[in-house]
């Protein structure tokens, strides 16, 4: 009697203890705060979660520990240990009670269609297990970070069941799954309550924690945030994209190899997996900046998904989002225009649109949005560089957090709202990426939590001022692909916003600049101006040397092209090198094709006789040149003779007037269309024997013999 009495006094008494507390503000009795204070969140896996609480807390976890039975708590005589009974809802009024009678599990109902099975209950006596669902009070500038790794603060209301009401096992998979489902609403007043139901006090974002407990140990445990009570109805909207780019190779290794590396090749096929995943499920916009480079290899099928046919262009087009226009080659708008190169970043935009206009037929790539991220061309931004992407039709940059706020801390950054590029005469809003989407870290950290610590600290801004129109980017570090179940959980809460909209990035609203701006421009990472007198001079050697290919051929426009990379911002100054190697190397060689193999001595017989010459061409293509003479003994032509020379000996006969007789060195040089040497330094002898020298002197002497034949003949006819 004295035993009951006692218990009664004690129950009065904490009943006393919570009437002061609700009246002063203060904390939740401890019976319920204690329980769960300091525990590590572990052994639950938020999988759902419904994060907009208006009538109903909806979670469901993934139970990760070594699960008791799935029972009833069972009570037992008086002479064993005494246990919980939660056999039923427990209210901040009552949460231990005990027995005399042994209560038979309850078997769990079965949900059609679901592969659910009753447990029964261990052949032990042992504490009853059950489930506790805490709401603590709403979060006023604490750290959410630090909220979901369980600081969830004070309680406000707490409701308690067996573990059989929540939790279910799967026998295929024997993964038990724990659903709560608990209604909440406002608390009308300090004493009012309701079993079964959470009560809260002000709306916000609110932890939620869940617990599984045995006796007094906490066998798992998780905190999770909701928002409760929004108000949604006067909110101005929430414009939400997705941006995400795929980048080709990650630098240029050599000039003469344009694949892609085996890491290169495994990183894409894996953003390609990614992408269509997300394609596939997600109806958030993308705006997908696609390697122009990489387009033609997802054309051929040289770089694919796993999946087999998967058609990037129509996914694209049913997903409703874009394509971001980029530069065949990662040259730097900012380097470019610092080396007044701006018509090349052009050219190369212009390429890069086609090639990937050739892989997505049915988008053009959009010019409104430049992607400031290395990855794409570089992570900085010159105010030549801002006016030139301006004069191109860019109407954003779009950067990362870390990127816009010069790395962490962000002091105050706000990536809902924009912000803006202002350096000296260029300015272009700057809408801030924030790099949320990224994959699960851990096997206890879900997409779902990633999600819920993305919305919270979207919603937390927004309770603040309601009245802002605010935007989101979505993406996940370097702008690479977004995780698809990250981004998924997303959309799924954020559904149940009306005032959410998903668009592309070029479609997001212009909103009034908000964070601070730049204001002050970095230095581009490359100099193009240096690269540009390399290019100058290796051209100069292959346009000379060209000429003798011809303008169409193949070989001089592969040496153009491979120029082109040196503007490439993935090349660095041992690829500058190898490529002055590579360029000088190549045309020499051309060039050392022909050669002038005669020796000895030529012999002209004649005042006209041409001077017989043969050049060789080694190689397997026809080379024009120029043939020229210097023979001060010699008349020859003015101009040099052209002739295209054919694989192999090639025989001519130069135009040549011999001045004097005898021997002397005549001087042959083989010169480019250019008019540049090609073959210098040749000599040979030529020896002339005309009529002007010797032979009219013979000439003339057989005449006078004759004549003086002619005379003695005519003398001894008259003497006869």
């Amino acid at each position: 009697m004295g035993s009951a009495r006692r218990r009664q006094y004690a129950r009065a008494a904490t009943l006393t203890v919570m009437l002061l507390a609700a009246v002063l503000g203060n904390v939740a009795p401890s019976a319920y705060a204690s329980v769960t204070a300091g525990v590590e969140t572990s052994g639950l896996r938020l999988t759902a979660s419904t994060f907009f609480a208006d009538d109903t807390v909806s979670l469901t976890y993934d139970v990760v520990v070594n699960t008791p039975e799935i029972t009833q708590p069972t009570t037992i005589a008086a002479n064993a240990p005494s246990l919980v009974d939660s056999g039923g809802s427990t209210s901040s009024s009552s949460t231990e009670s005990t027995s005399t009678n042994t209560t038979l599990p309850t078997p769990l109902a079965t949900t059609e269609g679901a592969d659910v099975v009753e447990i029964t209950p261990p052949g032990v006596y042992e504490p009853a297990i059950i489930v506790r669902v805490a709401i603590h009070r709403p979060l006023n500038d604490e750290s959410l970070t630090d909220v979901v790794e369980g600081d969830a603060g004070n309680v406000v209301d707490v409701v308690t069941a067996p573990l059989n009401r929540f939790a279910s096992r799967d026998t295929a998979t024997n993964v038990v799954s724990l659903n709560i489902d608990v209604p909440i609403q406002q608390r009308a007043g300090y004493l009012a309550h309701l079993e079964d139901v959470l009560e809260y006090v002000d709306p916000g974002i609110t932890p939620i924690s869940v617990s599984i407990i045995r006796g007094t140990t906490v066998i798992a445990h998780d905190v999770t945030l909701i928002d409760v009570g929004w108000q949604y109805i006067d909110a101005a909207p929430l414009t939400v994209s997705t941006v995400a780019q795929i980048a080709g190779r990650a630098t240029l290794a050599s000039p003469t190899d344009n694949s892609l590396s085996a890491e290169d090749i495994l990183r894409v096929n894996n953003e390609l997996d990614q992408l269509a995943s997300l394609l596939i499920t997600s109806r958030i916009p993308i705006s997908l900046a696609f390697s122009p480079e990489l387009a033609a290899l997802l054309v051929d099928g040289a770089i694919a998904p796993s999946e087999i046919d998967v058609d990037f262009d129509q996914l694209l087009v049913d997903n409703q989002g874009e394509l971001l226009a980029l530069p065949l080659r990662n040259v730097d708008p900012s380097a470019a225009a610092r080396a007044g190169l701006g018509e090349r970043f052009a050219t190369e935009l212009n390429a890069g649109v086609l090639f990937v206009q050739s892989a997505f037929p049915s988008h053009i790539p959009t010019r409104s949005v430049w992607l400031v991220d290395e990855h794409a061309t570089s992570d900085i931004v010159t105010e030549e560089g801002a006016l030139l992407l301006r004069d191109l039709g860019f109407q954003r940059l779009v950067m990362s957090d870390d990127t816009y706020a010069g790395g962490a801390p962000h002091d105050g950054i706000d990536v809902t709202l924009p912000g803006s590029y202002a350096v000296g005469s260029a300015s272009l809003p700057v809408t801030i990426a924030d790099h949320s989407i990224t994959p699960v870290a851990t096997s206890l950290t879900t997409a779902t939590d990633h999600a819920v610590l993305t919305i919270a600290q979207i919603m937390e801004r927004r309770h603040a001022h309601p009245e802002i129109a605010r935007s989101v980017v979505l993406t996940s570090s370097g702008f690479s692909v977004p995780d698809t179940d990250v981004l998924l959980a997303i959309e799924r809460m954020l559904i149940d916003d009306p005032t959410v909209q998903f668009t592309t990035a070029s479609a997001l609203p212009f909103l009034d600049i908000s964070n601070r701006a730049i204001v002050e421009s970095a230095d581009p990472s490359i100099d193009l101006s240096q690269r540009q007198l390399t290019v100058d001079s290796l051209s100069g050697l292959i346009d000379d040397t060209g000429s003798m290919l011809g303008i169409d051929n193949p070989l001089v426009a592969r040496w153009k092209e491979l120029l082109n990379d040196l503007f490439d911002g993935r090349s660095d100054g041992t690829f500058v090198v190898d490529m002055i190697d590579l360029v000088t190397a190549e045309t020499t060689d051309l060039r050392n094709r022909v050669s002038v193999p005669m020796s000895g001595t030529v012999n002209l017989t004649g005042r006209d006789t041409p001077l017989p010459l043969v050049i060789e061409n080694s190689g397997t293509e026809p080379l024009t040149v120029f043939v020229r003479l210097n023979a001060p003994r010699l008349i020859v032509p003015d101009e040099p003779i052209q002739t295209v020379l054919l694989p192999g000996a090639n025989s001519l006969q130069i135009p040549v007037e011999a001045r004097t007789n005898g021997s002397f060195a005549v001087e042959i040089e083989v010169l480019s269309p250019a008019q540049t040497p090609v073959v210098k330094g040749v000599t040979i002898t030529a020896t002339a024997m005309t009529l002007s020298g010797f032979g009219r002197l013979i000439g003339f002497g057989l005449i006078l013999v004759l004549i003086s034949w002619w005379i003695s003949h005519l003398r001894e006819q008259r003497r006869q």
